[in-house]
């Protein structure tokens, strides 16, 4: 019996399922109070803008209550205007709904919800008045009404009753992202990195990282401080350069033991410091404690006239990296710390890069077409064959069509998802039987009705919170409580309710074909353009610009980063091809900034290896794979470092140790392990290499 209570959901869902089916009954009390013709909207409005914490119930409660008025608005002045021309209407509905699914793809917050939810919210109300357009006014005013009766009281209630604030949830989030990023980064400082100890780590640091953003999102909704939902960015701004600062001190460290032996021995013992430090974070994070591995840090880094020798500067190139991580750790580590204890003081930050800046989302627009015209489509031909079949309840099947499509929109492959919808949808039509035709013909007043909902209810309500159950357990609920259509009298036909309520199961199954049909590609696809925009953005780095824009080229490609690791996981893919790509990127950015601080002849020469390094991957661009680097940018890098070797300190010193460093990281980038002279005394094969960076 130990075994069977712990796997029972805990008392704080328990406490959130009775908690939103008491505001449900409320809601569905007043809705039959004050007669509105469709009063279980109310209460199936409850269950979807419901959540455990009071952040995310208020904001989808706005963004809900904004996206029917929206689309009740469009509907009212759509229908009458094309009610006389079928045609016109089907294709001014697909897009509307289109258009409106296309702008909510590029919110990545809660306010997206407003935007598609308009978009489907006037199908669902234009198409049922299709036959009797002057009712398309008080449809839309009763829908209205009753969505927000329902938003009122699950706000409400939720406010009042156990309610439960995000904050103490984002902290634990970032607890566990800190976690997996200790025990990460220590696996290289180790030394014992290896594919089976770091890929978990990664996926999960990754995984964290991507829900962080809709959280982060939701704290202003539920009164958190300005300077905690600062903190909050700030530390999500500097959890995704942790990923590449750590490869390129992986690439540094290993270029140091095979060519240095001796200094990578005289890092050992550094190494081992920072991983003292690293540990000692989870409970301290002090300034001190910081500033002392620094300065040992900056003890070893040799002196600028002294990185003409390789072994001085492949030390120096490793010792840059691991202060950079360093720097990036001990902020991320002093933000967690700031939020935790919800500190309203400034924060100071000590990684201070050039490059650091506001995420650029980055958006595959093309992807996005495409599934808001498969979308747009799919309505279109279900309309079609509801007009050409003549079934007077088919608008049910487009409807839902419509929502279906339009809720998987951004997911690479949908049709699974829209499977599930499917067949929660059928075992929702089977539960609205049994209730209607066996268990509402005994009930006589509305205390009764409460008792018959309470016990199922509550159960599949209490499961909502677990992720595993969410969307089977709520289509189930919302679905149920809308096909049992609860009136103030009761009033049940057999015939009348399977036609009804079987048009949306035929629906999603029409939707789930369509999207296979339409959608057949999936990961595979989105990983491949995924890696082709990142080539784009480094040919667009060697292309003439501002360096603002090079910038935003770069930030870009980090917010690129966090969509396209989980998409190569997914594939079996090498994840650490992509995290080259960026490193390439972002030490491009380093030679574009300091290039102009050094003389005239290794400027020339590093603006040649920018242009080839351009060059290269628009070779890899056309030739649709990722070819290897060529022998020559290996050399004309190797000429710039030399030229900078030879370059006066005078007065750009800093440039020139900068430029040095942005040199080796991008060689590292590039062919890591490989050794460049400038005589080769004969040629090395070089095996071609696929668009996920495998050797073919």
């Amino acid at each position: 019996m130990k075994g069977f209570f712990s796997t029972l959901p805990p008392a704080r869902d328990w406490f959130y399922g009775v908690r939103t089916f008491a505001a449900s009954m409320i809601a569905l009390y007043i809705a039959l109070q004050l007669q509105l013709p469709r009063p279980y909207w109310a209460m199936a409005t409850v269950y979807i803008v419901s959540s455990p914490f009071v952040g995310p119930t208020s904001s989808k409660a706005l963004y809900r209550a904004l996206g029917t008025l929206l689309g009740a608005a469009g509907a009212v002045f759509m229908v009458p205007l094309l009610v006389q021309a079928p045609v016109l209407l089907t294709v001014a509905i697909a897009l509307w709904t289109g258009t409106l699914l296309y702008l909510s793809l590029h919110l990545r917050t809660a306010n997206s919800y407003a935007l598609m939810l308009a978009g489907y919210t006037l199908p669902m109300i234009a198409l049922p008045v299709v036959d009797n357009p002057l009712m398309v006014f008080d449809v839309a005013s009763s829908r209205a009404q009753e969505i927000c009766l329902g938003i009122v009281c699950a706000a409400v209630v939720g406010a009042i009753f156990w309610p439960r604030r995000l904050t103490p949830v984002l902290v634990g989030a970032t607890g566990n992202w800190f976690t997996e990023a200790m025990r990460y980064s220590d696996n290289f400082l180790a030394r014992q990195a290896t594919a089976e100890n770091v890929g978990p780590s990664r996926a999960a640091m990754v995984a964290t990282f991507n829900s962080l953003e809709t959280m982060i999102g939701q704290l202003s909704h539920e009164g958190a401080r300005p300077q905690t939902v600062k903190n909050a960015r700030e530390l999500r701004g500097r959890m995704i350069h942790l990923l590449p600062v750590v490869d390129g001190l992986d690439d540094a460290l290993l270029a140091l033991e095979a060519r240095a032996p001796a200094q990578a021995e005289q890092l050992q013992p550094l190494l081992e410091h920072a991983r003292d430090w690293l540990k000692g974070t989870a409970t301290d994070a002090s300034p001190s404690r910081w500033s002392t591995l620094r300065a040992e840090l900056e003890h070893l880094q040799p002196s600028a006239a002294a990185l003409d020798e390789r072994a001085s500067l492949l030390l120096s190139n490793a010792l840059y990296r691991l202060a950079e991580w360093v720097d990036l750790w001990q902020d991320c580590c002093s933000l967690q710390h700031a939020i935790k204890n919800e500190d309203l003081s400034p924060w100071r930050a000590v990684y201070r890069h050039w490059r650091l800046g506001r995420l650029t989302p980055f958006f595959d627009r093309g992807l996005m077409l495409y599934s808001v015209f498969s979308t747009v489509t799919a309505i279109i031909a279900a309309t079609t064959l509801w007009i050409l079949l003549g079934w007077n309840d088919g608008a049910s099947a487009v409807i839902l069509a419509a929502v279906a499509c339009s809720f998987f929109a951004a997911m690479d492959d949908p049709a699974p998802q829209i499977y599930r919808f499917f067949f929660w949808t059928a075992v929702s039509v089977v539960f609205a039987s049994l209730y209607l035709f066996l268990v509402l013909p005994n009930l006589h007043d509305f205390p009764m009705l409460v008792l018959a909902f309470a016990v199922p209810f509550i159960c599949v309500g209490t499961l909502t919170v677990q992720p595993q159950f969410y969307l089977g357990t709520l289509l189930t609920i919302v679905n149920t409580a809308s096909f049992i259509s609860i009136q103030g009298a009761y009033d049940a036909n057999f015939f009348t309710f399977i036609n009804a309520n079987l048009a949306g199961p035929v629906g999603l199954l029409f939707a789930f074909i369509w999207t296979l049909v339409m959608r057949p590609f999936g990961v595979e696809l989105a990983a491949k353009r995924l890696t082709r925009f990142s080539w784009r953005d480094i040919v667009g780095m060697t292309q003439p610009a501002t360096l603002a824009e090079h910038r935003r080229l770069g930030v870009q490609m980090l917010d690129r980063l966090m969509q396209h690791l989980p998409r190569l996981t997914q594939t079996g893919q090498d994840t650490g091809t992509a995290l080259r790509d960026l490193r390439v990127g972002l030490c491009l950015l380093d030679l574009l900034a300091y290039m102009p601080r050094v003389g005239a002849e290794p400027r020339q020469l590093l603006e040649r290896v920018v242009a080839e390094v351009g060059e290269h991957f628009q070779a890899c661009l056309d030739a649709h794979q990722r070819l290897h680097a060529p022998q020559a940018l290996l050399q004309n890098m190797e000429r710039a470092r030399r030229a900078l070797n030879l370059e006066d300190l005078a007065g750009n010193a800093e440039a020139r140790v900068q430029l040095l460093h942005a040199l080796s990281g991008l060689r590292l980038a590039l062919l890591p392990g490989v050794e460049v002279v400038l005589d080769p005394s004969h040629d090395q094969p070089q095996l071609p290499y696929g668009i996920d960076g495998a050797p073919l």
